[in-house]
């Protein structure tokens, strides 16, 4: 289970049965704190990442080059970001 530590079943009844509703010392987020949420630690997400050959134009690979060491991350998080902005516009 990739590393997930398995509950026992005395741990699952316990958590079954826990009945508290008060959640008045919470904060209340809006739906724009919400989307901006990301996990802290790195272990809670790890995309599968795949090698594929891509085209791309020459001044564009440059621009990120350009940055130094680590472009192929970079490339990655601006896809990323219109990836997400796609999917909340789908929303």
């Amino acid at each position: 289970m990739n590393g997930a530590k398995t509950l026992s079943p005395k741990r699952i009844a316990e958590i079954k049965a826990f009945k508290n509703t008060d959640f008045s010392d919470c904060p209340v987020l809006t739906e724009e704190e919400l989307k901006k949420m990301r996990p802290r630690h790195p272990e809670y997400f790890k995309p599968v990442k795949r090698a594929v050959q891509i085209r791309l134009d020459a001044d564009v690979l440059a621009w990120f080059k350009g940055y130094g060491k680590g472009y192929q991350s970079r490339i990655n998080a601006a896809l990323r970001d219109v990836m997400l902005q796609n999917m909340q516009g789908q929303a």
